[in-house]
């Protein structure tokens, strides 16, 4: 006896009661949810073939592109084994470039499923409490920043920072940089990825961290260039490379990076592990060399219009320089400045002479390097060795607890202290 589902049985009672006359085509249509037409073509089906003729022609036959049961065991071993962090769409990637198998991810769902193994990221997720910003119309006008301290390279390795940019319109990372801490270093080195590649964007979109917008009051000459917000030492930086800095209220408002976050903590670590990376240097390697490429051509989108807001990049401009430690000191005599305790004077002899008194402005480099802003020139700077006086290195005893002394019995001491009356004769007073 053929075999038939609930709907196919439910179609021959009512394609058998349009055939009978019992109910019009527009009321099997809407039964059924199907066409008009489809009702005439399936009566005729039902007039040449009965019943049967209801029923799909690939009914119980496998299909031609049907996982084989080695595939269907292959694709699970490597996800139990090499594969277990990676979810399932990840997988799937991994299976078509990696492991030489041409699988679609619904087959590799639907296998998974099957052998009782379950997506990490089958969670339910919250309604958006937020309506989401729209894009920016064209690439460049904003990148959005952030840093993420998470273990990146598993639980028994610690913690590390990520700092990550994001163009806004394409949702392209244009640069990513791995250090212990969030730290300005770390920006930077991400930022010059990003300028490097696509040049200058119109706008940095950040938090309000500390790194960029300064707890100090504005100076004067800020207030004079309409500054709004006391700028730190990278918002002083964004300022000369002619980048505008804005500083978001809210997680929420940058929420394309806050999402970059989620994708990377997943993929990212899952790459890091199979690839055995578990430092920070490998892992800036690893990230410089392709897996933003590869993030990018996956995940990136079209902008609304064409082209680029990017300003070019003036390669020769020296960065170490611009992202620097900034701080003003006054020229002393000889030429020299007093910089964290230490003397320093100009490394080439020809340089500028400082006027004694004036306000220099003194930028140290993240290796060390530290120079003065002469004229809008950069003049670098070495230590003074300054003689130390000479001391005595012999041993000498150590200043210690006194142990307590206890006199002789004929000590004089011993029997007790009374004033002597003096006895002066007349020779020694000089009197009669």
């Amino acid at each position: 006896m053929m075999s038939m589902t609930n709907d196919e049985a439910r179609r021959v009672r009512i394609i058998g009661a349009a055939s009978s006359g019992l109910v019009t085509n527009g009321e099997a249509s809407e039964q059924l949810g199907i066409s008009i037409r489809q009702i005439i073509r399936l009566k005729a089906s039902f007039a040449r073939n009965g019943a049967r003729g209801m029923v799909h022609g690939n009914a119980g036959r496998k299909p031609r592109h049907a996982l084989s049961d080695e595939v269907k065991t292959r694709i699970v071993e490597l996800f139990e084994g090499r594969y277990f962090d990676y979810n399932f769409s990840h997988f799937t990637e991994r299976l078509n470039e990696a492991e030489g198998m041409s699988v679609s991810r619904s087959s590799v769902f639907r296998v998974l499923k099957g052998a009782g193994i379950k997506s990490k990221k089958a969670v339910k997720h919250k309604a958006k409490q937020h309506r989401p910003r729209p894009r920016k119309t064209t690439a460049g006008i904003m990148w959005q920043t952030d840093a993420s301290r998470h273990k990146w390279f598993g639980e028994e390795h610690g913690y590390a920072t990520l700092h990550a940019y994001i163009d806004d319109a394409t949702g392209v990372v244009t640069g990513a940089f791995f250090t212990e801490t969030e730290c300005m270093r770390g920006y930077a080195a991400a930022l010059e990825q990003g300028m490097l590649a696509y040049g200058l964007p119109l706008s940095i979109y950040s938090d309000r961290h500390t790194i960029f917008r300064s707890p100090k009051e504005l100076t004067d000459d800020e207030i004079l260039s309409g500054t709004e917000l006391p700028l730190s030492n990278f918002g002083k930086a964004l300022y000369e490379l002619g980048i505008k800095q804005i500083t978001a209220h809210s997680p929420q408002a940058k929420g394309r990076i806050e999402r970059l976050w989620n994708t990377f903590q997943d993929r990212l670590i899952a790459e890091l592990r199979f690839s055995s990376i578990t430092n920070i240097a490998d892992a800036n390697k690893m990230i410089a060399e392709g897996f933003i490429s590869d993030y990018n051509r996956r995940f990136a989108v079209l902008p609304h219009e064409d082209g680029s807001a990017c300003m070019p990049f003036d390669r020769s401009i020296d960065l170490g320089l611009v992202f620097s430690i900034r701080d003003t000191r006054r020229a002393g005599g000889g030429n020299t400045i007093s910089y964290k305790g230490e003397i320093y004077t100009p490394e080439d002899e020809k340089s500028p002479v400082f006027v004694r008194g004036r306000i220099l402005e003194v930028r140290e480099t993240f290796d060390g390097a530290v120079y003065v802003i002469q004229n809008g020139m950069p003049v670098l700077m070495k230590k003074v060795f300054r003689a130390q006086k000479a001391i005595d290195v012999g041993v000498k005893k150590k200043a210690g607890a006194v142990s307590p002394h206890k006199p002789a019995s004929d000590h004089p001491w011993r029997g007790g202290f009374k004033i002597k009356p003096a006895i002066y004769n007349n020779t020694q007073t000089g009197r009669e």
